[in-house]
């Protein structure tokens, strides 16, 4: 299939309302196609896990998930060492689990084809997508998995869907987001987020267990 043909698909999904989970799937499966084919540099991270996230579709390649696991690895020796670093941990929480970077990384690469940006654009658009969009990932988990010894402590990172968010008007998250984290000893820590838009600004909150 050529580059042509997957944008033309593109192009027609977003031509209406995106207002079912089939469709939802649709466009992250042909967005995915494209940055597997054309990936751009650098790789917007948030889009590609989030689209594979909704395939159901493991994060597996090394180059791809590698500077994400190492920021997860060095939360794991925080963690661990009862020490925290809360400017470190928002920047990586921030990173991977706004929905706003998702947002902003879709609009680019529609806008990199010259597709329709209207989805991302709308507000009321963009709330309709994630609400069936978490319709989609409601059973379903993300996994990637560390290469052997590339990482000192983590092996493997889960993520599935928690509950719902309290108050979507107040939510960058529909829903909390759970990190199973791994470690190469058979420990876990679950790692419950969620992010909130407050009067002065965005905020991340989480909750850490280890078991």
């Amino acid at each position: 299939m050529t580059e042509d043909a997957i944008v033309s698909k593109l192009r027609n999904a977003l031509s209406g309302a995106v207002d079912s989970e089939a469709k939802v799937v649709y466009i992250l499966a042909e967005t995915r196609k494209l940055l597997e084919t054309y990936p751009p540099d650098p790789l917007p991270f948030a889009l590609k896990l989030y689209c594979h996230w909704a395939l159901h579709i493991d994060l597996g390649h090394p180059k791809t998930t590698l500077p994400f696991l190492e920021q997860v690895d060095g939360f794991a020796a925080s963690v661990l060492a009862g020490s925290t670093n809360v400017l470190a941990e928002h920047r990586m929480l921030r990173e991977f689990v706004y929905l706003d970077t998702f947002r902003k990384q879709f609009w680019k690469f529609l806008s990199a084809y010259d597709l329709s940006t209207e989805l991302c654009d709308d507000d009321s658009r963009w709330s309709e997508f994630l609400g069936h969009y978490a319709g989609v990932i409601e059973d379903g988990s993300l996994s990637c998995k560390a290469k052997a010894d590339s990482l000192k402590l983590v092996s493997e990172v889960v993520f599935t869907k928690g509950r719902a968010s309290a108050s979507w008007e107040k939510s960058l998250l529909p829903f909390y987001l759970t990190w199973t984290i791994i470690l190469q000893d058979g420990r876990k820590m679950t790692v419950e987020v969620s992010a909130s838009v407050l009067e002065d600004g965005k905020m991340i909150s989480h909750s850490t267990r280890l078991h």
